[in-house]
């Protein structure tokens, strides 16, 4: 099984971006507060991080879960979409705010951990798409280099493919702005072989999320 390599079970890390209609930002982050992590808890996933985008798609949410396994989240979201608070309360008040969702099953080549300095932080979400074959060199390579604020990588193995995501913690947009993607060592200078495309967003964490 892809879960388990050396005889350790690899956990799964689910990416959702959920891009709103213009204006349903409080509405949807109200919901999720309210009615959505109350009851989900962590019995349907663990809740690694919940952000909203304030740069790039500053019109979408991001959120992070883990599993155990993908056969147990088929399960247990079954076990949740059946729950009349979820399906009647949240499912039914957020559908009229949201354009899209896209789902991420990752795989860690950095293993999420915390911020090295206090929050509350702003957070970057990087999603390079590379060329075929390249996307497990470039995450080695990132998570080889630690750029400062960088606090994990993932290759992607379902949704978007041939995808590295790159996670940062930074004290405020200045901090990121004082280092630029585009400079003659930085990360698309260094890796410029690899990456088609590139796509980066900065986010602030809601007040539910378990990384701030």
């Amino acid at each position: 099984m892809r879960e388990k390599i050396k005889g350790v079970r690899r956990m799964v890390d689910e990416l959702r971006i959920y891009t709103l209609r213009p204006g349903a930002m409080p509405a949807y982050l109200g919901l999720a507060e309210r009615v959505a992590v109350p009851v989900r808890g962590d019995r349907y996933g663990t809740l690694l991080g919940f952000w909203a985008n304030e740069v790039g798609a500053a019109n979408a949410v991001v959120n992070l879960w883990r599993h155990e396994t993908l056969e147990t989240r088929k399960a247990l979201r079954r076990e949740l979409e059946a729950l009349p608070e979820w399906r009647d309360r949240y499912l039914a008040g957020v559908r009229p705010l949201m354009l899209r969702q896209v789902v991420r099953f990752l795989d860690a080549v950095l293993p999420l951990a915390q911020p090295a300095t206090p929050g509350p932080h702003w957070y970057e979400q990087r999603l390079f798409q590379t060329r075929p074959g390249e996307a497990g060199a470039l995450a080695e390579a990132l998570a080889r280099e630690g750029e400062p604020g960088q606090i994990a990588v993932w290759t992607s193995f379902a949704g978007p493919i041939n995808e590295v995501v790159q996670l940062l913690a930074h004290a405020d947009p200045a901090a990121r702005l004082a280092t630029s993607l585009h400079a003659r060592d930085g990360v698309l200078a260094r890796h410029a072989s690899r990456i088609q495309e590139v796509e980066t967003s900065l986010m602030r964490p809601a007040p539910h999320s378990p990384l701030r």
